[in-house]
């Protein structure tokens, strides 16, 4: 008699949040590499962990675990280059990154929420949120 087949693991969508589970203390461990190559992990709130992955930031590798898809210079670079360093506000070249919610407000560094701007700008909105900024200039 033939032995059964094990049974097979399903392979999760790498921005499938809902399979992501916390360890036994309530983290999920996050991973990925310095500028110059060196690897890390930290454990975070599951909920940042979802928040990473759903605006692009991350993707899940495992049931407990997220991987950062870029260090601090790839990130940069990917955030100017997809602007095509203009200045999201005034319009100018742009050379710094900002995030249209600031972290100071809750915001987090994802593709999603943060764009090119110039250092007049990036200056002048602190951390203020893109509409009162807005509201400012006119």
């Amino acid at each position: 008699m033939p032995e059964p087949a094990p049974p097979k693991r399903e392979k999760q969508s790498p921005t499938d949040v809902s399979f992501l589970r916390p360890t036994a203390l309530g983290f999920i461990r996050m991973r990925g590499k310095t500028d110059n190559g060196r690897r890390w992990y930290q454990e975070i709130e599951p909920e940042l962990a979802y928040i990473l992955v759903r605006e692009g930031a991350a993707v899940v590798v495992n049931r407990h675990t997220i991987r950062r898809l870029y260090s601090n210079k790839e990130f940069r670079q990917l955030i100017l280059t997809r602007d095509n360093y203009t200045c999201r506000f005034c319009g100018k070249y742009g050379d710094t990154i900002d995030h249209e919610l600031p972290r100071a407000k809750g915001g987090h560094t994802t593709p999603v929420n943060c764009v090119c701007a110039c250092y007049e700008c990036n200056q002048l909105k602190a951390n203020r949120d893109v509409d009162e900024f807005m509201g400012m200039l006119d």
